[in-house]
């Protein structure tokens, strides 16, 4: 079960997101695979929290950065966010972690993958940073 990888939630947990190098010891697209993992198995609540807690701690530019990853992926359900509301950005960022994968990866990998919105530094380690708050919940006991 997810909750139970303590290892895989330690590496997590240890991610830096300034490094946008991309010599860490996670790739931004492992990162995404780990969060879809994260949002298909966490109760709503748990989802509504952590991402509460990563958007209100983004300015207002990695937002629409966040809202036009998620947008422009051919993967991704969702078609328009509000990257202004808070909950609305949360709410796709959601249904794109949960939606079924497509050729092997997960719309939220498409989105945030190579040749994607990785491009941009700010996307990626914004990424990385999210998957390295909820290893850090999750090793707090949730």
């Amino acid at each position: 079960m997810f909750f139970n990888q303590k290892e895989r939630h330690e590496q997590m947990a240890r991610l830096d997101p300034r490094d946008t190098n991309g010599d860490g010891v996670v790739s931004p697209q492992e990162a995404a695979a780990y969060i879809q993992d994260y949002m298909s198995n966490a109760s709503p609540e748990e989802r509504q929290q952590i991402l509460k807690d990563y958007i209100g701690g983004m300015s207002p530019d990695q937002r629409q950065q966040m809202g036009d990853a998620i947008v422009q992926s051919p993967a991704n359900p969702v078609q328009r966010v509000n990257h202004e509301d808070p909950n609305d950005l949360a709410d796709a960022y959601t249904r794109t972690a949960q939606a079924p994968a497509q050729n092997g990866q997960s719309p939220l990998e498409a989105a945030f993958g190579a040749g994607g919105m990785l491009s941009n530094p700010m996307v990626k380690a914004g990424l990385v940073g999210l998957a390295g708050m909820i290893g850090s919940k999750l090793l707090r006991g949730r």
